[in-house]
């Protein structure tokens, strides 16, 4: 309501004027409570909330921010949030440049960060920045929570991690010495029936059997995953000693053809032991007389299938003999066992000249042992 006063004809006379504000004072009464409830919401989140000028000045800050940094709003507002002391050294540098892409982009991706708590402890906290556009001024919005507990817990698993990964390859290298124990003590038992070549062969046939065993121990312990091994790399190791325990020079070529594949211990155990039995019959039956040969191995995956192909050109398998069924060959017999520990097949080619075996398979899936 305004009142104003006039004269006319010697006469005073009031004019008053009223408008209607209710509209106004519910706006303005809806405003206040608006400000009450965020500034409500504000001082009570958990999660430490601060309100940051584009000069990097302090304007505001929660309880929750006072008590994560040990000091009081009055402390705090008004200072260039670089110039708090609350942060390592370290970490100035990527502070600042997360606050110039900020001002730059509007926004950030959530990251973290180190601060140094009242107790001059170092303390984790997951922060999200945004932009905060008010008519021609601007804020920075800053939201954060402390994940120190979570960080450390991560640091401890890690730590648990590391020190049952050095344990077990610790014991893939005890077991890798004690099989070379066994072998060492094969050879040296061949020595007491050198003059019986029956003894003699099943002696080297084990002995090659436990090697190709080790070397699967071996490489584990080498190896940074030890989930898993270079299975390429191994059949190549594999084959050479195997020609070496043969004593094959030149007159016998290994021709591998391997592609980078990688398999868990217990798809390697088996496949390895396949892949010595069936080159050691290649080695000691196709090539009579020590007549010249090729050797062929190759293993190739499609749609998480693999194949391995052990192939030779020498004499071939005689036709009677029903690999799958035989009685007299132990090597066969293991042969079939261990396709069948992979879950596999294994078909012998006749067209092809010599002695070809395919066996398909698929990576074993760890069982757990309760």
């Amino acid at each position: 309501m305004s009142l104003s006063a006039w004269k006319s004809g010697g006469k005073n006379f009031f004019t008053t004027i009223i408008r209607d504000i209710t509209k106004n004072k519910q706006i303005e009464k809806a405003l206040r409570e608006s400000e009450e409830k965020y500034r409500t919401l504000f001082e009570a989140d958990p999660d430490y909330t601060i309100l940051v000028g584009l000069d990097g000045v302090l304007l505001d800050v929660n309880p929750a921010a006072e008590r994560m940094i040990g000091r009081s709003k009055e402390e705090l507002i008004g200072k260039h949030f670089l110039k708090l002391d609350i942060f390592p050294k370290d970490d100035l540098k990527l502070l600042k440049e997360n606050f110039s892409k900020l001002k730059e982009h509007g926004d950030t991706n959530t990251y973290e960060m180190r601060i140094i708590d009242k107790n001059g402890l170092i303390r984790w906290i997951q922060n999200a920045s945004t932009i905060i556009k008010k008519g021609n001024m601007g804020y920075v919005l800053e939201i954060g929570s402390d994940i120190t507990e979570r960080k450390y817990a991560e640091e401890e698993i890690k730590s648990s991690l590391k020190d049952k990964e050095v344990l077990l390859k610790e014991i893939h290298h005890r077991v890798k010495n004690n099989l070379q124990i066994i072998s060492s003590l094969l050879d040296l038992q061949s020595t007491y029936v050198k003059d019986d070549s029956t003894a003699v062969n099943v002696l080297r046939e084990s002995q090659n059997r436990v090697l190709s065993m080790a070397l699967i121990h071996e490489m584990l312990y080498q190896s940074k995953d030890i989930s898993s091994i270079d299975f390429s790399d191994y059949i190549r190791n594999l084959i050479y000693s195997l020609f070496t325990s043969y004593g094959v020079k030149t007159n016998i070529k290994p021709m591998i053809s391997v592609e980078e594949t990688f398999l868990n211990i217990e798809t390697s155990i088996p496949l390895s032991l396949l892949i010595s039995e069936l080159v050691s019959n290649s080695l000691k039956y196709a090539f009579p007389q020590r007549k010249n040969g090729e050797i062929s191995i190759s293993l190739h995956s499609q749609n998480n299938h693999y194949k391995l192909i052990i192939s030779d050109n020498g004499v071939g398998l005689p036709p009677e003999i029903d690999f799958k069924n035989v009685k007299s060959s132990l090597g066969l017999r293991l042969v079939n066992s261990l396709v069948n520990q992979l879950d596999g097949t294994i078909e012998l080619d006749r067209n092809h000249p010599g002695t070809k075996f395919i066996i398909n398979f698929k990576e074993l899936k760890y069982e757990k042992r309760v």
